[in-house]
């Protein structure tokens, strides 16, 4: 692998920063979602390109000078991570007042099923007709589940960095599975 095969700090930045500050005029969305929706739709090519799925992450500013090389350098670096088994989920992190910090999966959940709804309906039914499939979706819809107040708080906190800890291997072993599924 070549060095500018992956993003660098500062572009990871400028791909955060953009993203963020056009989620409310364009509908783009923000890095931690757009991670969990590449990722969800990586493993179903005929149903939502790559192409279609970047601009999805986009919206309207696609076309905006500098971000789509960006966004799509950090893509194919995650589909580079997803094939290898060396993935990891982006998850935001919130300092606390006692100097730790607690993990924020929301974002990149929200993103997940957006990417999985988007790539098709019965994905999700078919994913919970199969007892493997269904107990690895489980962590990432759980944190949907989690009300306001619990998000910044949760009522079990090693329970909650438990479940974060499985949303990387979720994601690998889905991500497989999705594609073996795809070929049948």
């Amino acid at each position: 692998m070549n060095r500018d095969d992956f993003l660098q700090p500062e572009e990871l930045d400028k791909l955060q920063t953009t993203l963020v500050e056009h989620m409310q005029p364009s509908g783009s969305m923000p890095l931690d979602a757009a991670h969990g929706f590449l990722t969800a739709t990586a493993a179903h090519p005929g149903r939502i390109s790559a192409e279609q799925a970047r601009a999805r992450v986009l919206g309207e500013i696609a076309g905006e000078a500098g971000i789509e090389p960006l966004l799509r350098k950090f893509h194919e670096q995650l589909l580079r991570d997803l094939e290898s088994g060396e993935y990891g989920p982006l998850i935001m992190q919130m300092p606390r007042e006692d100097g730790s910090v607690l993990p924020l999966p929301y974002g990149w959940c929200e993103g997940y099923v957006l990417g999985l709804n988007t790539a098709g309906d019965d994905l999700r039914e078919k994913a919970a007709a199969d007892q493997q499939a269904a107990a690895r979706l489980t962590p990432i819809f759980a944190f949907l589940m989690y009300d306001e107040q619990q998000m910044f708080d949760p009522p079990d906190e090693q329970a909650h960095r438990e479940t974060v800890g499985e949303l990387g291997e979720a994601a690998v072993w889905l991500h497989h599975w999705w594609r073996q599924q795809e070929q049948a």
